[in-house]
């Protein structure tokens, strides 16, 4: 169980850095155990698990960069304290660094553009967005005076837009201009979580609050070329949410339906394409699944996960032949984000497994 301690940092503001020690963690050239697969004739897996350094306790990857590259995400120390944290692809192994924080406060980071600037939040209460520079330094993306919760899920692969959530509304955050609220859905009751933009930042997607459903429907905005202008578009008339999108604008995410259960309902991963088109995954072989991100290649990541608490982190691709599970070892895990297809024909999954963060290289 993750555990929030608040207080002074058991660790200094100097960057921490640490090695990956899995045997497995050389993703570029082959790592030691898949060597071994091919000195012997032995297939060489299509993914390799690899547990990312952490700073002593849990810890979970919850963005990576479209090279696969740079991830970040958060890690408990020993003492119980939690940082926002990046991994950056050294020589074929994963280094960690604390990124820089501001006062006693605990941080997450939740996104990274391609050119390896962070967003996230403080994690104390009221929580607050932020932004960590690639250079260096630490940002609050509100404005002075401007008050209540904010949560930064996301940054566009430009670097030119954060979203995520504030005082219950969606929103955006641009260079320049203050948090900027995300317009409403025709009967929304007025609230809204933006978790994820495209590559460029003008096409961004969540949920939105609805009277017409239990709780919030999944939700798109569009950029209309104008500075400050959004267009809402309703996704589904069923709960659920977008989660993640690639550069072109391609949303994934999952909805909810009525099923067996007796007490809970069922959710399925679905694809919101950019031309408006949608593909359902269906159940993906399990009662419970979700589509967490999707990459240039129309390639989507999430997890199934069974009424009894397990759950498995998987693939879907067309040229991986559907729907595939990524090794673990433990009982729970999920793929969080995918980066892009790399000059090797490989992509980079990170997520949790275990509690602990960790990535898998997909061939």
């Amino acid at each position: 169980m993750r555990r929030l301690t608040l207080g002074t940092f058991a660790l200094s503001a100097l960057t921490l850095l640490l090695l990956g020690c899995d045997s497995s963690r050389s993703l570029d050239p082959l790592s030691a155990s898949d060597e071994a697969a091919q000195a012997k004739g032995r297939a060489i897996p299509f993914a390799t698990l690899t547990m990312l350094p952490s700073l002593g306790s849990n810890g979970v990857a919850y963005g990576v960069d479209a090279a696969g590259t740079v991830i970040v995400g958060q890690s408990f120390d020993r003492a119980g304290y939690l940082y926002a944290v990046k991994w950056t692809l050294v020589n074929g192994a994963w280094v960690i660094a604390t990124l820089p924080y501001s006062g006693h406060a605990a941080y997450s980071a939740r996104g990274v553009s391609d050119a390896g600037d962070a967003v996230g939040y403080f994690a104390s209460t009221p929580r607050r967005a932020v932004r960590w520079a690639a250079a260096g330094g630490i940002a609050d993306l509100d404005c002075a005076g401007e008050v209540g919760m904010s949560l930064a899920y996301a940054i566009s692969a430009d670097g030119a837009i954060a979203v995520g959530e504030s005082n219950g509304r969606a929103v955006v955050w641009r260079p320049g201009p203050c948090r900027e609220l995300l317009p409403s859905l025709p009967l929304s009751t007025g609230g809204g979580r933006a978790r994820t933009v495209n590559g460029n930042g003008t096409i961004v997607g969540g949920s939105a609050s609805l009277s017409t459903v239990d709780g919030a429907a999944p939700a798109r905005w569009r950029g209309t070329g104008t500075a400050g202008e959004w267009q809402s578009e309703l996704l589904d008339g069923r709960s659920g949410s977008a989660l993640g999108a690639n550069a072109p604008g391609d949303l994934a995410g999952y909805v909810v339906d009525p099923c067996t259960h007796p007490t809970i309902n069922c959710t399925h991963a679905v694809v919101w394409y950019a031309n408006g088109t949608t593909l359902d995954l269906g159940t993906l072989g399990s009662d419970y699944n979700v589509a967490n991100d999707i990459n240039s290649a129309g390639e989507v990541v999430g997890y199934n996960a069974s009424f009894r608490g397990s759950s498995s982190a998987y693939i879907w691709s067309a040229s991986l032949g559907g729907v595939r599970l990524l090794p673990d070892k433990a009982n729970d895990a999920q793929a969080l984000a995918v980066s892009d297809l790399r000059a090797d024909g490989t992509r980079v999954a990170v997520g949790e497994a275990g509690a602990s963060p960790v990535v898998w290289v997909i061939r």
